[in-house]
């Protein structure tokens, strides 16, 4: 299942008014991510980025904005740029997808105060390069590693 669309964007209020006027989204989540899980997720020494999570009331596919701010004058890498960067798909067992392949990439655990039911989360590269989300909510055990 479809779970979100993470989008690289400049400007983040121009993005959620943008969003609003076309669909109807609205902010569910406004924070900063940062720290060593999101330094693991990006491979961004350093990263932090404001994400802004978008909904419709009735639920539905969402749409996540970031807007990454360069740490110290380093130029932030291509990933960072603005655009459509991955899409989520919500898996029942990560650890089972991940085993189908032959070099699984880390999981990393999104701390509760971000998302209190719990995610476990990998970045794959399909054989074109895109980069899928695999993403596993709630009851999720506590990452080892």
């Amino acid at each position: 299942m479809l779970d979100h669309v993470n989008v690289v964007v400049a400007d983040p209020e121009r993005s959620v008014a943008f969003y609003r006027a076309l669909l109807g989204l609205a902010p569910v989540m406004d924070r900063i991510l940062d720290g060593a899980w999101f330094e693991r997720l990006t491979g961004i020494p350093g990263a932090r980025a404001r994400c802004i999570i978008l909904d419709r009331p009735e639920g539905g596919c969402r749409v996540e904005l970031l807007a990454f701010e360069p740490p110290g004058a380093c130029p932030l890498p291509p990933l960072a740029a603005p655009g459509l960067r991955h899409f989520a798909v919500r898996v029942d067992n990560l650890d089972t997808c991940l085993a189908a392949l032959p070099d699984p990439p880390p999981v990393v655990e999104v701390p509760r105060h971000i998302v209190p039911v719990g995610k476990r989360m990998a970045y794959v590269r399909d054989p074109d390069g895109v980069v899928v989300e695999l993403a596993e909510y709630g009851g999720v055990p506590k990452f080892a590693g």
